[in-house]
């Protein structure tokens, strides 16, 4: 499927509009500055004296920057670096530069392209059939979960045409993980049978259904298409789960799943979603699951840091630009393809670990990929939020962030989730 917002759908920071469109810095490690001086009025002494202060200040921070960035070099620091280099996810990488700014690509995208029907090639080697219908439609697939290559394959992304098998594959591994969890053909059988029931949240999911994603062809018309495949789910998914019922931000997650599933699967793929990748605790009642998620955000994965003192200072609490990244998984706040990176490791990776989990940790260690999702953009906007006020910082964290090096921002995630889980992957 296509991208479903060709255009950011929210507004984007102007900082932030203005840090994606500066190209990437040349990092060098050169031993000394440049010596060059430009021409200018006499200096008296006391300024001179304030001069070489600064001068010194900025070469002392410049050596340690220096040195700090030649030892990232080193295979060991190798997560340090990508860290350290956060930022630069705002900018395009390396090569793709070139293929912006000429519409045929040339041998650049040519490149890519052959990158990708290799890596498609090993996905289908990795993944087992378990099930073909006649003729050989309706096949499913299985992937080893427990598999370090598959691991390692799924951080750097899944290729598109295999993500949909991948996803549901994983979600179903974890299911028959669990003794009460029901069976495709159960769920299959109530979402038809919930469609025979109403419900008193169908007025409010018939607001929203129009207003999610409508850019995306599949969802410009009303009550045809995408549209009403989206009000079909969400109405048999608040019937499914009447604690919860219909919450905003259900729709861009149906959104996102219809872009790969017919109905009956995109039902299946939310109710695994709530019941095993802790969905159910984030969008219960009065959101005290969220509001634990966010503080755990807080105290073990940003506390301590500069930009966490930053953001101490200015009063912003991570529920003020939290709320959104993880009732809807990044939807609306990074591109679509970073989104889709988000989602890969997610679907693997999110299982809840029962035997850690606490009143204070509900959700065990299900939701780290999404803590080191949200880590890694404040790595990525680091330098923006040292240097702003209240507002700037709101409007850098609130808005739509325009990553566009997809790659480099599941290296810092992968980095920082490394780091808190104290173990490699």
């Amino acid at each position: 499927m296509g991208e479903p917002e060709p255009r950011p759908p929210q507004r984007v920071s102007t900082i932030l509009m203005l840090a994606s469109e500066t190209p990437r810095k040349r990092r060098s490690f050169g031993r000394y500055a440049s010596t060059r001086k430009s021409p200018g009025r006499k200096k008296s002494t006391r300024s001179l004296r304030s001069q070489n202060t600064q001068k010194t200040t900025n070469s002392t921070r410049s050596n340690r920057s220096g040195f700090r960035a030649a030892t990232n070099r080193l295979p060991g620091n190798r997560d340090r670096r990508w860290m350290d280099e956060a930022g630069d996810m705002l900018t395009l990488p390396p090569g793709l530069s070139d293929i912006a700014e000429d519409i045929e690509g040339g041998k650049a995208a040519d490149a890519l392209k052959t990158k990708e029907w290799e890596r498609t090639e090993k996905w289908r080697k990795m993944a087992k059939i378990v099930k073909t219908g006649p003729d050989g439609q309706g096949m499913n697939f299985e992937f080893d979960t427990q598999s370090s290559k598959l691991i390692d394959r799924t951080w750097k992304g899944i290729p598109d045409r295999w993500r949909s098998a991948a996803w549901f594959s994983f979600l179903n591994t974890s299911a028959k993980r669990r003794k009460d969890s029901p069976t495709v053909e159960q769920l299959i059988e109530a979402f038809h049978r919930l469609q025979d029931q109403a419900s008193a949240d169908d007025m409010q999911i018939d607001i929203d259904v129009p207003r999610t994603i409508n850019s995306h062809i599949m969802f410009r018309k009303r009550y045809r298409g995408g549209q009403r495949l989206m009000f079909r789910v969400l109405h048999a998914l608040a019937l499914f789960f009447p604690g919860t019922g219909y919450v905003q931000g259900m729709a861009s997650l149906a959104a996102t799943l219809l872009c790969y599933y017919d109905e009956e699967k995109c039902f299946i793929m939310l109710t695994r979603m709530w019941t095993l990748r802790g969905l159910d605790k984030l969008y219960e009642a009065g959101f005290a699951g969220l509001m634990a998620a966010l503080e755990e955000f807080r105290k073990h994965w940003i506390n301590g840091g500069e930009v966490s003192q930053k953001l101490d200072e200015l009063n912003i609490e991570p529920t003020a630009y939290g709320t959104r990244w993880y009732l809807t998984l990044f939807n609306y706040s990074i591109p679509f393809p970073a989104q889709l990176r988000v989602w890969d490791v997610f679907m693997l990776l999110g299982d809840s670990d029962l035997a850690i989990v606490t009143t204070e940790r509900p959700f065990g260690s299900g939701l780290d990929v999404i803590h080191a999702t949200s880590a890694a953009l404040i790595d990525g906007t680091r330098e923006i939020l040292l240097d702003s006020d209240f507002e700037n910082a709101m409007k850098a964290l609130t808005s739509w962030i325009p990553v566009k090096d997809e790659d480099l921002l599941m290296k810092v995630t992968r980095a920082e989730w490394k780091l808190h889980r104290g173990k490699k992957s």
